[in-house]
């Protein structure tokens, strides 16, 4: 079931229909029961990394049209592209300077 889930909210993102991939992971998470531990759909993706999505997804599409995976997701898992921006990790917390 998480197959169609991810592949709708991402075309909800390609279409407009919602403005960020953070807007989704909330909706996900607090209305529609999302494991939050997961962080949303597309917090999901990136940990997850879309090639290994689109491999995964891709032995579901002979189910019908729910099971394809969007243009746009075919296209980030080629160029490994994240829906959110990296960040720096953490720095150690001996490395921080104190008054």
């Amino acid at each position: 079931m998480m197959i169609p889930m991810v592949n709708e909210v991402v075309r909800c993102l390609e279409e407009g229909i919602i403005a960020s991939p953070a807007e989704a992971d909330m909706a996900l998470v607090y209305g529609l029961g999302f494991p939050p531990f997961h962080g949303g759909a597309f917090r999901w993706l990136d940990t997850l990394g879309s090639a290994k999505y689109l491999d995964m997804a891709q032995q579901y599409q002979h189910l019908g049209a729910l099971y394809e995976v969007p243009a746009g997701l075919r296209d980030k898992a080629r160029h490994n592209e994240p829906y959110y921006p990296q960040v720096e990790p953490a720095r150690p917390v001996d490395s921080l300077k104190t008054a």
